[in-house]
């Protein structure tokens, strides 16, 4: 699987700051990267996109060289006292172990610096996208605007098969790209998460 600069900056940041703070709170003095919390309405909203979570979710953000990126993934319970699981990582006395097979979701919203609709549709196909046996794409609408969407099929690090569900679209001179991963197996299980997420985001 191709995991760009970008995701792993992103991860690092989301690690290093559960490694210092030892929880889940927000963090208004870690540079760019923050927590979320939810409005009096239920929903998230930052960099003019708004969207429904999972209550057992944590949704993070992050400003990368002028790219926001959102991310969201289920809070697990502590499972030893040595070892400490949150969405994708795993944080424990031997060191940090990243892994990529959780339910995540994630938006990058990417300025689009001058170039046409076309450029950076394939801009999200070249630099965004991992690489994978293609399942399925089409078009559909999210919060009133025409979108692509792929689906993708890959074998991960761990040699598990990975599903990819991108779905992107321009608005506003910028390129949004949402994407929902798990495994394979268990993408169908996530599907109702996935759907609350995807029928509620609104870009304002």
């Amino acid at each position: 699987m191709r995991i760009s600069s970008r995701y792993v900056g992103f991860i690092a940041i989301l690690v290093l700051v559960i490694l210092i703070s030892g929880c889940l709170n927000n963090s208004d003095d870690s540079g760019n990267f923050s927590m979320l919390n939810r409005t009096d309405n239920g929903t998230y909203s930052v960099a003019g996109v708004s969207f429904k979570c999972p209550d057992n979710w944590f949704v993070s953000t992050d400003n990368v060289n002028g790219n926001i990126d959102i991310m969201a993934s289920p809070i697990h319970a502590l499972n030893t006292s040595e070892i400490k699981s949150f969405g994708p990582f795993k944080v424990g006395g031997f060191g940090t172990v990243l892994t990529f097979d959780d339910p995540q979701f994630e938006v990058h919203i990417i300025p689009n610096s001058g170039n046409s609709v076309r450029e950076a549709i394939n801009r999200v196909k070249n630099d965004y996208m991992a690489s994978g046996n293609k399942i399925s794409n089409s078009k559909i609408m999210v919060g009133g605007n025409e979108a692509f969407k792929d689906i993708i099929v890959s074998n991960d690090v761990n040699d598990e098969y990975m599903r990819f569900e991108y779905i992107y679209f321009v608005k506003n001179n910028e390129t949004y790209l949402i994407t929902f991963s798990a495994r394979d197996k268990d993408f169908d299980k996530e599907k109702a998460n996935f759907d609350m997420i995807l029928n509620s985001f609104k870009v304002h």
